[in-house]
């Protein structure tokens, strides 16, 4: 096969769905338009930039596609950051290289990145026509160094047979504000960019010679400025005219000249004296005959490549069979065989292509996509007349209801499972899922979630699988509901319970409250404060409601105690007699009441609900305190303080002695002024021991008495009384004597014991006066002076007796009147 016979021969890469599948039709190489999507064919190569002497030399130290040197864009790449112009050639290509990029390097002046790509080809011998289209966009940053320091591009087509370069499409850009055709960016104002420009170059007088087709770009010397570039060549390089064949039985053509050029001039002929046409197309109608040779004139810009003549020769070819396939049902989204065996020199192009494993195939696989059925349509095209035809095939999806139901409510609380889900019974397996997780034993038409979650169900209606809708299904948790009484115990007359509420809402929303109590009251706030009027147990339940309705409620009991009453009484108080404190307290039925008693000076306190009794060292008023505390009423103790009065002892007093001769009796009487109770000791010689008056009888020894009188207060005074007995010879006078009336010791009178007889009995007053006289004895006086009592105080007395020898004796003494 000849050279230029292979290169007719189309070249196909097929991708599944997003792949590319392009033709590189007429004499272009293999690869020539980077339509493989990647470098095969072209050689990659890496080096440095730098300014040996002031020129700008570049070194190259590597070949081989490099990450972020070498690059293929495609139609997912975007618009270029700084140009806005888009990546991707507009040219109707799948794909476009980048040479360098927007990151400068700054390696300390050892070198700075220069990216460059090439492609040798050498052009058959046999070829008349060959022209080749490229296009290129450029960015570059100006920092506003040198020129030859400053980052550029470069291209350029070489003739390796002579080592020259082809003027016109020879391009040297180096970053400078006055570049022309070359636009500030709107991003950032340092940086330079030029959109997409074509080229084209008529190389048909090179036929048998060996080109270089290459493309460089390089950054600052200096480092930190970037330099890049976007390159792309056409896909047609017999003439690059497209649209030059009649198909059988069409009756117009439209010719295409190649994008990009500044002008366009059709002509009748090669005579180029009648222009038909200044468009980059020229549509035909009627179609000329077969043979004719148009002509068409294309400008580039000024300074950006060559003028060329492009000629179009107009032929006729038949039109190639599309065979699209049979008609098919399958289950839905599953994939059913369309078209036929493929036949070179053909493209394929299938419609829905979003629908088909690869549009660009002669026999892809067609997807089945509900409610269907879908037409595919084939276009099968000759890539060198571009003459084409078309076919359709339907897929139809087998149908499955995979209606899902809901019946309740979509959002209820949790246990009360408000919502049912239901699918087609008729179906012959199903199974319910939620979320991705496959729910075990759910494989009934209806579902009842617990959970929340996305529902949907599996099922499989005649041999096809498909999946109901998803509906997703909110269960509200319940709120959690705690609380705490700060005791749950208090007392009746001071009760004031406090409950914390320490619930909480799994979903966060905040939560509402309603305390009811079995009092009869309740409460609506987070923590109550509750007080009881009267004892007993009582309920407390505590309801909390979520923000979504959501409730739950708890309880406890409280107990409300009863409290006491104190009240004690106590006998009169003497100091150091005992007493005895009587306790009157109401315990009310309390189960367990604590007593303390503080009795003051009367010594330490007691805990006992009756206690000893206690004496009081020193006399006056004191305060007695009762606390009782009953059960659950710690914190209100009640207590009651009563007065007492302390009372004294009286002085005792010693009586003056009484001596009263052997065998005789004497009245005797203590006093009256400080008690009513008496008790004389020793129980001798006495008519009575327990009265204030009793009678004396000598007829023992001397007795001293030890008289104890009680007050009111039971005080008792402890008296002396010394009762003497005459028993020798001699007299007997007392010292004193009450002539008050009583009957006791109204009268004085001598007694004589063993003497002869008495003379006589005087009593003087303190001033020699003879207040009383009397010679017969026993006579007494009474206190008295003509009738008239005489005062308390001393008086004198003088006795006349005559002893058993019949001598007389005078003895004198005092005597004292106590009233």
């Amino acid at each position: 096969m000849s050279l230029t016979a292979n290169y007719l021969l189309k070249i196909s890469i097929f991708l599944l769905f997003c792949g590319v599948a392009r033709a590189q039709p007429g004499f272009c190489p293999p690869n020539l338009d980077l339509e493989m999507g990647d470098f095969t064919n072209w050689l990659c190569r890496t080096g440095t930039v730098a300014t040996p002497g002031g020129v700008n030399t570049i070194t190259w130290s590597g070949t081989g596609q490099t990450v972020n040197r070498h690059g293929i864009v495609n139609t997912l790449s975007g618009a270029d950051p700084y140009g806005g112009f888009p990546q991707l050639c507009p040219n109707g290509s799948g794909f476009s290289a980048k040479i360098g990029n927007e990151t400068a390097s700054t390696n300390g002046g050892i070198g700075y990145e220069a990216s460059g790509i090439s492609y040798t080809y050498a052009i058959p011998a046999s070829a008349t026509v060959f022209s080749i289209f490229f296009h290129y966009a450029v960015v570059l940053q100006n920092p506003g160094h040198l020129a030859e320091a400053q980052p550029r591009f470069r291209a350029r087509i070489r003739d390796l047979s002579t080592g020259l370069t082809i003027p016109c499409v020879t391009f040297d850009f180096t970053a400078s504000s006055s570049l022309p055709g070359f636009r500030q960016s709107p991003i950032d104002p340092q940086v330079l960019y030029k959109d997409w420009t074509p080229v084209t170059l008529n190389l048909a007088g090179l036929a048998g010679r060996t080109i270089e087709l290459e493309f460089i770009a390089s950054e600052c010397t200096q480092g930190g400025h970037f330099g890049y570039a976007y390159v792309d060549v056409n896909s047609n390089c017999n003439g690059a005219i497209s649209g030059t064949t009649i198909c059988q039985g069409d009756n117009s053509i439209t010719l295409t000249a190649p994008y990009g050029f500044q002008s366009y001039e059709w002509y009748t002929d090669n005579t180029f004296t009648t222009v038909m046409g200044t468009n980059q197309t020229l549509p035909l109608n009627p179609a000329p005959a077969v043979g004719t040779l148009i002509p068409v004139v294309v400008t580039p810009f000024p300074g950006f490549g060559c003028k060329d003549t492009l000629y179009a020769t107009i032929t006729v070819s038949p039109k190639p069979a599309s065979n699209a396939g049979s008609d098919a049902s399958v289950c839905k989204y599953q994939t059913a065989q369309l078209g036929g065996p493929a036949n070179p020199g053909l493209q394929y192009t299938w419609t829905p292509a979003a629908q088909v494993s690869n549009p660009a195939i002669s026999n892809p696989l067609g997807l089945a996509v509900p409610p269907g059925p879908t037409e595919f349509i084939v276009r099968t095209t000759d890539v060198l007349t571009g003459c084409f035809t078309e076919d359709t095939a339907y897929i139809s999806s087998i149908p499955v209801d995979t209606a899902i139901r809901l019946a309740g409510n979509a959002a209820f609380c949790d246990r009360k499972n408000e919502a049912t889900l239901t699918v087609n019974s008729s179906s012959t397996s199903i199974q319910w899922y939620n979320n991705s997780t496959l729910i075990p034993g759910a494989t009934s038409p209806s579902y009842i979630p617990t959970i929340s979650g996305s529902y949907w169900a599996q099922v499989i209606q005649g041999g096809c699988t498909d999946t109901t809708a998803a509906i997703p299904v909110t269960v509200h948790p319940l709120p959690i509901v705690s609380f705490a009484p700060d005791t749950d115990t208090s007392c009746v007359t001071k009760n004031s319970f406090l409950f914390t509420n320490g619930s909480s809402s799994p979903d966060l929303s905040a939560l509402t409250y309603n305390w009811i109590f079995s009092d009869g009251t309740t409460q609506q706030v987070q923590n109550p404060v509750k007080t009881f009027s009267a004892t007993g147990a009582y309920s407390v339940k505590l309801i909390a409601t979520t923000a979504f309705n959501c409730e739950d409620s708890t309880s406890s009991m409280v107990y409300v105690l009863p409290n006491g009453i104190p009240d004690f009484t106590w006998d009169s108080i003497c100091a150091n007699r005992p007493v005895l404190f009587t306790n009157l307290s109401s315990e009310n039925g309390s189960a367990r009441t604590r007593y303390n008693w503080n009795f003051n000076n009367g010594g330490p306190g007691s805990s006992v609900k009756h206690p000893s009794p206690v004496t009081y060292i020193t006399p006056g008023n004191a305060d007695v305190t009762l606390e009782l505390v009953n059960l659950g009423c710690e914190n209100d103790p009640q207590t009651i303080t009563k007065p007492i009065r302390v009372n004294r002892q009286h002085i005792p007093v010693r009586y003056r002695d009484i001596t009263v001769p052997q065998g005789s009796s004497q009245f005797v009487h203590v006093r009256d002024s400080i008690g009513s109770l008496y008790r004389w000791t020793p129980p001798l010689q006495l008519s009575s021991y327990n009265t204030q008056y009793t009678e004396f009888f000598a007829n023992g020894n001397d007795v001293r008495y030890l008289i104890d009188i009680t007050d009111e207060h039971t005080c008792v005074t402890t008296d002396t009384l010394l009762m003497q007995i005459l028993k020798k010879p001699g007299y007997y006078l007392p010292t004193g004597f009450t002539p008050n009336g009583d009957g006791l010791n109204d009268v004085v009178r001598p007694y004589l014991v063993g003497q002869k007889s008495m003379k006589s009995f005087s009593v003087f007053s303190r001033w020699g006066q003879l207040v009383f006289f009397t010679t017969r004895e026993g006579e007494g006086w009474d206190g008295k002076y003509n009738g008239d009592n005489l005062d308390t105080g001393v008086y004198i007395w003088m006795l006349e007796f005559y002893n058993k020898d019949n001598i007389l004796v005078t003895e004198k003494g005092t005597i004292t009147i106590i009233r």
